[in-house]
């Protein structure tokens, strides 16, 4: 309900002209009910995905689960969200430059933890932080791609595999 609300404003008003207080009214929440689940303004677009890059992160950790595997089953069901609607609509909304450095930090965030499991697995260091980023641009790259196609039809695991093949063979 309030990235509902939320999405509405950044269409209706933009990004930077709509605030928490505005979220909170059109939610017809109180403001304290709105940081019982974000941070802040930003988080309302961010964290479906972050909450998948806190489980990869964990799934990491397995020895027994490949780096593939888990960046595959990152996305495995992601639907459409408040993330996808800002990229398609980033013009409009007035973010393009605040969904820029946020992506960047995601990705960074999961280049981390790939390249630490890389480490992990045997790999040098020059190794290991290459492909990371590697891997966690095509990541993100998919989820921007798989966006901006806004069909129902376009599933999220199959455009994040097309691009982690991509990744592999650079």
């Amino acid at each position: 309900m309030i990235a509902e609300a939320a999405s509405e404003l950044f269409l209706e008003r933009g990004y930077q002209a709509t605030s928490i207080v505005d979220i909170t009214r059109r939610a017809g929440v109180a403001r304290s009910s709105f940081f019982n689940y974000f941070g802040a303004k930003a988080d309302v677009l961010w964290s479906g995905l972050d909450a998948r890059l806190g489980a990869v992160e964990v799934v990491l950790e397995d020895p027994a689960m490949s780096v593939t595997d888990a960046l595959l089953g990152l996305m495995a069901g992601f639907a459409p969200d408040a993330l996808a609607l800002a990229i398609t609509n980033a013009g409009a909304m007035g973010l393009q430059a605040d969904l820029e450095r946020d992506r960047a930090l995601r990705q960074a965030r999961l280049q981390r933890a790939v390249a630490t499991r890389l480490r992990r697995d045997g790999d040098g260091v020059l190794a290991a932080e290459v492909d990371a980023a590697a891997l966690a641009a095509a990541v993100l790259a998919a989820v921007w791609v798989w966006a901006d196609r806004a069909a129902p039809s376009a599933s999220l695991d199959a455009v994040v595999a097309e691009a982690l093949v991509i990744a592999r063979r650079a």
